[in-house]
């Protein structure tokens, strides 16, 4: 495990610590006091401070298994155990927001009297302002470290915040005008628990279905190629994710057709090694691309003739071969083309019309 693994890692395990040790002593003071004031409001409060608690465990679990080293079954580690805690969270948070909007229920129809005092009053006010800096401080952990399950977590103590100022609210309106809404603030509380439970839940799940990765850093990694004095043209970059922080990909780049097999092993080591030091991502191939200087003008040119048609996002990979008459390139089709097979043909074609002497082979690719 890498020293940025391995700090990532602790900084974490300390970040869900100090979130159990706060919710904890959150969800004591809490029960105790919507004890004493008979309150299911402050009680359903409570209980979602004990979901984070908990959400807090599952997220240091995670954290162990996904360190975890690869094996025979698993070669590119269990980094992705960190996205199934991460839904775990989100269920926790569902089946809390279910069970507090049954109970709400339950006392709106056999409604009984609180009792708030201006201590309790004074004690919302502070476990609010505690749980707010929690909520933003682990979530801006969770964001730094790529931490999904933090995030989360860090979201979800955010989104108490809102429920504890609820709360106050029925406690102000029980002392000053006598008006009972608390059993109707726990159903409150509940409809927002189990609809940031499910928000979370979509979230976490389209990382375990295969989330696009993020566009800056894969143009960060396409533009630190491209610097390479031997590399014309970087495309069909694409990143595997198999965890926070955890890539392996392939990308092309495009060389000029008088380097040696020697010159494309050494920059193709290079790049590879460049990329892993400065982004942590694992080239595992790198395919190339020959250009002949002599075919510029004509590269150009195709390319203005594609990329003028509605639905073609990007023309690369182009190899023209005169002697063969063949011309082999790669456009890239937006997903929100109705009919990308029409788009193909229509590019098609357009340079049959453009070229007649030549064959044309284009290839889709996906925008990844």
């Amino acid at each position: 495990m890498s020293e940025k693994t391995e700090n990532r890692n602790k900084k974490i395990l300390d970040t869900s610590i100090i979130g159990i040790l706060v919710n904890v002593a959150l969800v004591i003071i809490k029960s105790i006091f919507g004890l004493l004031a008979g309150s299911i409001a402050m009680l359903l409060d409570a209980l979602n401070n004990l979901t984070d608690v908990v959400s807090s465990v599952v997220t240091i679990i995670g954290l162990k298994l996904a360190e975890k080293r690869p094996d025979e079954d698993h070669p590119m580690g269990h980094g992705r155990i960190e996205y199934i805690s991460a839904v775990i969270v989100a269920i926790i948070i569902i089946y809390a927001g279910a069970t507090a909007g049954f109970e709400s229920i339950k006392k709106i129809i056999n409604p009984a009297a609180t009792n708030y005092t201006g201590f309790t009053i004074a004690i919302l006010l502070i476990t609010i302002i505690t749980k707010c800096l929690l909520g933003r401080f682990v979530k801006k952990r969770g964001v730094q470290y790529n931490s999904p399950a933090l995030v989360a977590s860090g979201q979800d103590a955010i989104n108490d915040c809102v429920v504890s100022v609820a709360v106050l609210l029925s406690a102000i309106l029980s002392i000053l005008a006598n008006i009972q809404v608390d059993a109707f603030i726990g159903l409150f509380i509940a409809i927002w628990i189990t609809k940031a439970g499910f928000e979370l839940l979509i979230d976490d799940m389209d990382d375990i279905l295969g989330r696009r990765a993020d566009r800056e850093l894969a143009d960060k990694i396409k533009n630190y190629i491209a610097d390479f004095e031997e590399v014309l043209d970087v495309h069909d970059l694409v990143l595997h994710n198999y965890g926070p922080d955890r890539f392996i990909g392939s990308v092309v780049i495009d060389v000029d057709s008088s380097m040696t097999a020697d010159n494309i092993y050494t920059i193709s080591h290079y790049i590879k090694d460049d990329v892993l030091d400065a982004y942590n991502v694992i080239l595992s191939a790198i395919g190339i691309c020959v250009v002949n200087s002599e075919t510029n003008d004509m590269r150009e040119e195709i390319i203005r003739r594609l990329e003028h048609i509605d639905g073609i996002l990007q023309v690369h990979g182009i190899h023209i071969d005169k002697e063969k008459k063949q011309i082999d390139l790669d456009i890239i089709i937006s997903f929100d083309t109705p009919y990308p097979d029409a788009t193909l043909d229509h590019a098609r074609m357009h340079l049959t019309e453009s070229y007649p002497d030549y064959e044309i082979d284009i290839h889709s690719d996906r925008d990844i």
